[in-house]
This record gives structure tokens, sequence and C-alpha cells, in this order.
């Protein structure tokens, strides 16, 4: 059996895409969304930590801000009674 190999670029590929119908554009991007999302993730799992190392947040400020939100839900939910 023969084998024929056909080069596109992204041009060509997205021209592809275009002509296709809605039905088929949805179940290829949802393809290849799952093929692709531990990199995405990866990526925003790193950004997050490249923040965390520029940005540090003490324990104490933590424990402030949980407090805080706390007291706002805390609230919030009393004067629903």
């Amino acid at each position: 059996m023969s084998k024929i190999e056909v080069d596109l670029g992204p041009t060509q590929i997205k021209e592809a895409f275009e002509q296709l119908n809605i039905r088929e554009k949805v179940k290829l991007v949802e393809e290849f969304e799952r093929e692709t999302r531990r990199a995405r993730w990866a990526a925003l799992v790193n950004k997050i930590r490249q923040r965390a190392k520029k940005y540090p947040i003490s324990q104490k400020e933590i424990d402030r801000i949980c407090e805080e939100v706390r007291k706002e839900r805390y609230e919030r939910n009393k004067s629903r009674c």
C-alpha cells in the first residue's frame, strides 16, 4: 500500500477548518482541548508558581484575608435570617 504525505501549514489548516460545518468544528475543538489540557494546565500552574515566588504571601497575610472573608460571610448569612 502506498503512502501519501501532504505538508500543510497553519494557514492551510485554518482555511480547511473554516470550511467545516459547525458540528464538525465543535467536535474537532473538543478533541484538541482534550489533547492539550495537560499542557495548558501545566503552563497555568507554572505561571501561578512564578508569581508566588516573585510576590510571596506570608501566613499572617493569608490568616488576615481568611478572617476578613469569614467575617463578611458571617455578616451576610446573619442578615438573611
